[in-house]
């Protein structure tokens, strides 16, 4: 350790001029990202923004309608009282939605006439505008508690460059907002526990911000009381009768926002896990009730805080300057800057507790979904620079030191501006670990319980059915209406098979009408067209076309399983369940140019025949572009089949 130097006058303003560049080169490259940024590109910014059109459009908290309007749906919801809300705390969106009202009275546009304008803008006021006065006045407190010029730059530096709090500045989140908060409320803490340098205004607006930021990261309910024991011990009159009531304000201000929107006291997230969360409307089960990909809990609790901590979203292999925070945490008390020991010992409190809490929360392991950062202890980045100081003010002059200090911050910057334009994207760490094949929290792909080579998916059983029968319709380019219909025919001559009757029809007028005859046992074991096609019962030898016509092919290839989904049709309210398959081969035409015929099936077990829709395209192998595409849609069935548990595709 070497002697630091004191910050002197003459370098007083150089220092302040750098640190002020500093911000505004930060916040100016984060504004040009954000006019850059798509806008409602995740399900966490839509479930907000619903809420914010909601409030201003419609007077309601209620996101019914807006979800319906294409690319604002969202993930991010709960269903109570037979209307859907966003999932997220009321207050932030209802404060963003006065402002949004105001901002369409003044400029006249709205989210409706010039949506990407509009949010660009709120997000610039709401986050850009924020973050640089927050972090002016963070670097006030460096200036003050870190006399050291290498050393004050270079948490100036990590401030403004190095955290992963810098993509979500373009995106309309709480994790910044409660993080800009607490940039805000430890300058104004610190002070105040000084007597020499305290004012009243100081616990007020302490108490005002660290209570709002409290409300925006409810985890975070930890540090506004030790924020409040902390500011009693130093000065209890003051803490009581300004900091109490201020910080009262956004507190009354949630509850308030949150009975509005729910009629109860709670938050909807306390009622994560329940039928709030896991609903089933319109025959559409919530994301929730069934997560998927990296939403999916999969790791141990040992492999939970290895990757928070030290794998691919881990706060010291992301952002391994805070390599340093550690070291300033284990500093002999001799070493640390008494002003800000009690400050440095609650980051330390509050880092634990928040890992605790959330490696207790086994149900929820997704490292905050599909993210760049553990976005959830963003909050706690304030802190984490704070615990720095004495390491640097100490330390700071040594050449080792900055060889040390260098690389981490460069890997750290690297991380904060690798995501180009939103931090909705898994990070660099992440990406890398899955290529080596590391770590696999994909899906696997469902798989038939036998071979598929048609593409029709159930056979009727038994007696006759006459209203086992489904329509389908498909306009080519020339707007033509051509209907395709499948008919159940009764039982054949031997046991096990089945007679189909299959209508087609241009326009009103029926083109071709033909009966087949079925194996029914082959079908239902997977055995290919030529096996289970028998007859035609008009007394026509079966041709190559008819073959051709069940397989949905001009040749033999297997269909192939790619995942569920829950398809919305004109036939009824409720969504079928579907489970989408594929097949293709290739082809030459007479030129000799050589084509790709694919066809994509939704199966289904709730309609007759076993198929919700499908589409047919030929493509251009060369190229690539797509010569033609048919999509044949379901008009009418005679009847809905019972959804099945388990499946029995």
């Amino acid at each position: 350790m070497t002697e630091t130097n004191t910050l002197n006058a003459s370098l007083r303003p150089v220092i302040g001029w750098a640190s002020l560049l500093m911000i505004l080169a930060s916040m100016t490259i984060v504004t040009a990202r954000l006019w850059d940024a798509p806008t409602l590109r995740s399900a966490n910014d839509r479930s907000r923004w619903c809420t914010v059109w909601s409030l201003v459009e419609r007077n309601t908290y209620q996101i019914d309608e807006i979800r319906q309007r294409p690319g604002w749906d969202t993930i991010d919801i709960v269903r109570h009282e037979d209307h859907f809300y966003s999932s997220k705390p009321p207050l932030l969106p209802r404060l963003v939605a006065e402002l949004y009202r105001g901002v369409k009275a003044l400029t006249g546009w709205s989210l409706d006439s010039h949506p990407e304008l509009v949010m660009r803008l709120i997000l610039f006021l709401i986050n850009i505008m924020p973050m640089g006065l927050a972090l002016w006045m963070f670097s006030g407190l460096l200036r003050e508690e870190c006399p050291n010029p290498f050393g004050y730059l270079l948490l100036m530096a990590i401030a403004c460059f190095g955290t992963m709090l810098l993509p979500f500045l373009t995106v309309f989140n709480n994790h910044n907002v409660a993080a800009t908060s607490f940039f805000i409320a430890l300058p104004l803490a610190v002070r105040a526990l000084s007597p020499e340098r305290r004012r009243n205004w100081h616990f007020v607006a302490c108490g005002l911000v660290t209570a709002f930021g409290t409300c925006n990261e409810l985890p975070s309910g930890l540090l506004g009381l030790g924020v409040f024991l902390i500011l009693l011990r130093a000065a209890p009159k003051q803490t009581l009768t300004l900091f109490v009531p201020a910080a009262l304000i956004p507190l009354i201000a949630f509850f308030v926002a949150n009975f509005a929107a729910t009629g109860s006291w709670k938050p909807f997230y306390a009622s994560y896990g329940t039928e709030t969360y896991e609903f089933v409307h319109e025959g559409v089960p919530s994301y929730w009730s069934d997560p998927k990909g990296v939403d999916r809990p999969r790791d141990s609790t040992l492999g939970y805080l290895f990757h928070c901590t030290l794998g691919h979203h881990g706060i010291l292999s992301l952002s391994p300057i805070f390599l340093l925070t550690i070291w300033g945490w284990l500093l002999p008390s001799t070493y640390r800057n008494p002003r800000l020991r009690a400050f440095q010992g609650l980051g330390v409190l509050l880092t634990l507790a928040t890992l605790a809490f959330y490696l207790s929360r086994t149900d929820n392991y997704n490292y905050g979904g599909v993210s760049v950062a553990l976005r959830w202890i963003l909050w706690l980045t304030p802190f984490w620079i704070l615990a720095m100081v004495s390491v640097v003010q100490n330390w700071g002059n040594l050449l080792k030191f900055r060889w040390l200090a260098f690389p981490l911050l460069a890997v750290s910057i690297f991380s904060a501006w690798t995501p180009s334009n939103a931090p909705w994207t898994q990070n660099w760490i992440y990406r890398l670990m899955e290529q080596a094949k590391w770590i696999d929290y994909s899906d696997p792909r469902p798989e038939f319980q036998q071979t598929h080579y048609t593409w029709l998916g159930l056979l009727p059983t038994g007696e006759l059915q006459e209203d086992y029968w489904i329509r389908f319709q498909s306009t080519d380019t020339l707007g033509t209406v051509e209907q395709l219909e499948l008919r159940d025919a009764g039982p054949g001559e031997q046991e096990h098979q089945r007679r189909v009757k299959v209508i087609r029809s241009v326009g009103d007028v029926i083109s071709s009408e033909v009966t087949y005859l079925l194996e029914g046992s082959l079908f239902a074991t997977g055995r290919p067209v030529e096996e289970f096609l028998l007859s035609r019962e008009d007394g026509q030898e079966l041709t190559e076309q008819d073959r051709s016509f069940f397989r949905g092919m001009p040749r033999r290839v297997q269909y192939i399983l790619s995942r569920i989904r829950y398809e919305k049709t004109s036939l009824r309210t409720d969504a079928f369940r579907s489970h989408i398959c594929y097949t293709n081969v290739s082809e030459k035409l007479e030129d000799g140019t050589p084509i790709r015929i694919s066809r994509d099936v939704w199966l289904t077990e709730e309609l007759p025949f076993g198929v919700v829709k499908w589409e047919e395209r030929v493509l251009d192998r060369s190229s690539g572009e797509v010569l033609v595409r048919r999509i044949w849609l379901p008009a009418a069935s005679g009847k809905f089949l019972e959804r099945p548990e388990p499946s029995r595709f």
